[in-house]
């Protein structure tokens, strides 16, 4: 009778009923994962020993078993297997990463073209010394050779006046010659015991002429302040000629000599008796700062009268003058070239 309790074997040893219903809902399951696009759907990737995974399937073969088995049936898997096959999914990176890398690619070359941009307008200027734009309100049409010097000498001229309201003197301006015959310049460096350089270079000549005898200030009363006025319109000549003429590398400007000394009846002195004449030599190294700054952080755009020359523009002047003030002399070598002969002022 007890053996009456006991079920028969399934025929030829098939599962049951509910084992094989579950066994088909697995079936399904994994069927319906295999249709779905999305994680599982990624293009073909060749792996790094050069092979390629076809498919999800092909790629579970690389796991281990158990999670091999976690991602056929995720129901009927263990905990650890479950994290295993999580972690061995592969990654899809997000459809917006390429649009974010090259929106920030574009805001990168955006600020670094504007930063260029803003480096230019701040440098960028004519002559090529690097000054920014606006260095002066005035500048000469021309942007080469005597044409231009000749435009910087009726601009700076005009403005230099004795206190009568008459021009202080008429500036002429050529190339570093006279009577058409090219000038080298020979400087002695030192009043006493100094060396004699002879100094080449492409440069220009000003005359700073009071059309008097010999070219001195005809009218007023010559004065120390007189004479730092000239050296103040001499300075500023140079300054517009290396700021705006190209390829210039020495500016001389002859200063007028003292008017004629006069006998006890007053008459001018003898025609042969002269006075010494004075020059002032730039390079462009010696008026380097100055290029670098407005004009008018220089040379203030009111131009004084010599009575009313402030002290301590005086000053400045003296400074950025002194050192470059040169007793000149014109002397013909024996190989007939003619030159510009610079004696450093005594004491």
């Amino acid at each position: 009778m007890a053996g009456d309790l006991i079920p028969p074997p399934s025929p030829a040893g098939r599962p049951s009923g509910d084992a094989e219903a579950e066994r088909e809902r697995a079936r399904e399951r994994e069927e319906s994962r295999r249709r779905r696009p999305g994680l599982w759907h990624e293009p073909r990737e060749e792996a790094a020993d050069g092979e390629a995974f076809h498919s999800a399937e092909d790629e579970a073969t690389h796991l281990r078993p158990g999670a091999a088995m976690a991602m056929a049936d995720p129901d009927g898997a263990s905990a650890p297997a479950l994290a295993e096959a999580d972690r061995a999914q592969p990654r899809v990176p997000s459809p917006h990463r390429s649009r974010f890398g090259l929106l920030l690619g574009a805001l990168i070359g955006i600020a670094i073209a504007a930063a260029a941009i803003g480096a230019a307008l701040y440098v960028g200027g004519g002559g090529g010394n690097g000054a920014p734009d606006g260095w002066s309100a005035w500048k000469p049409d021309a942007d080469k050779g005597v044409g231009a010097a000749k435009q910087i000498a009726a601009h700076v001229g005009h403005r230099y006046r004795l206190a009568d309201g008459d021009q202080l003197v008429g500036v002429q301006a050529g190339p570093l010659e006279v009577f058409d015959v090219p000038l080298e310049v020979a400087m002695r460096t030192a009043a006493r015991g100094g060396n004699i350089e002879f100094i080449e270079g492409n440069g220009l000549l000003y005359t700073l002429n009071g059309l008097g005898p010999k070219g001195s200030i005809e009218g007023g009363k010559p004065s120390e302040k007189r004479h730092l006025l000239l050296r103040r319109e001499a300075l500023e000549l140079a300054l517009y000629t290396f700021r705006y003429i190209k390829g210039v590398d020495l500016v001389v400007t002859l200063l007028p000599p003292a008017p004629p000394k006069k006998d006890k009846k007053g008459s001018p002195a003898a025609a042969t008796e002269t006075s010494p004449m004075q020059a002032l030599f730039y390079r462009p190294g010696d008026l380097e700062p100055q290029l670098d700054i407005p004009l008018g952080a220089t040379i203030p755009k009111r131009t004084p009268r010599p009575e009313t020359l402030p002290g301590t523009e005086a000053r400045r002047i003296d400074a950025l003058t002194r050192g470059n003030l040169f007793l000149a002399s014109f002397q013909q070598g024996q190989d007939q070239k003619a030159f510009l002969v610079l004696d450093r002022l005594p004491g």
